[in-house]
């Protein structure tokens, strides 16, 4: 199968399943020489032959390349972006089926304040405020119930709309945080909104974390 691969396809793979090689040449202060010592016993493996180290390190400049300009239309988004935290939130996990899905669409229409409906393949999650989960939860029959979270932080970031069309914004932002061992219970994506849910005592280190996700990506533009 790999036989059959070019020099360049071989690279791309094999830094795509490193993500410490990724962020190296993501962030450009990947050592190329260096890297492509690391890599060619693997890839004179994958492709059954000797590759010459010079065609590695050109091979990783045209990696390089690309992801530089994927990554600044990424950052041309998020430094647009702007950041708010709301606090105060709950989570309700439900059994999907036609009772709740009823119940749960009436309630985005009844109840006041911040409420999200994800409406999934076997389950049903409400985000309110705390002050109506007892409200949403009254609502349901016990055995639809399947979880609950009392503890929620929603992260608001209100990007430029060109984020439609712009590959990687949210799976960047997500990447910044789990380098950061910040689990994101939950994401939601409208138009130029994007929502992420922390617990709580994750709250002010994932707020933390975006800003200077941001901060960084104004920099990086600035730059360009």
């Amino acid at each position: 199968m790999y036989r059959d691969w070019s020099v360049s396809r071989a690279v791309r793979y094999l830094i795509g399943l490193e993500k410490g090689y990724k962020s190296a040449l993501d962030g450009g202060y990947a050592n190329l020489s260096a890297l492509a010592k690391l890599l060619k016993p693997t890839l004179d493996a994958l492709l059954g032959q000797d590759v010459k180290h010079s065609t590695i390190v050109t091979a990783l400049k045209r990696v390089r390349g690309r992801f530089y300009g994927r990554r600044l239309a990424t950052a041309q988004v998020i430094a647009r972006s702007k950041l708010e935290a709301k606090t105060g939130l709950a989570k309700v996990i439900l059994k999907r089926n036609r009772t709740s899905l009823r119940i749960a669409r009436d309630l985005a229409i009844r109840v006041r304040g911040f409420f999200q409906l994800l409406d999934g393949i076997t389950s049903i999650t409400l985000i309110c405020s705390q002050e109506r989960l007892a409200e949403v939860r009254s609502e349901f029959p016990r055995p639809l119930i399947i979880g609950e979270s009392e503890s929620i932080t929603a992260l608001i970031i209100v990007s430029p709309s060109i984020i439609e069309k712009t590959h990687g914004v949210v799976s960047h932002i997500l990447e910044w945080l789990a380098n950061r061992e910040i689990n994101v219970e939950e994401v939601i994506s409208c138009y130029k909104d994007t929502i992420i849910l922390v617990a709580t005592e994750d709250g002010g280190k994932a707020f933390d974390a975006i800003n200077e996700l941001i901060t960084d990506c104004r920099r990086v533009v600035s730059r360009a």
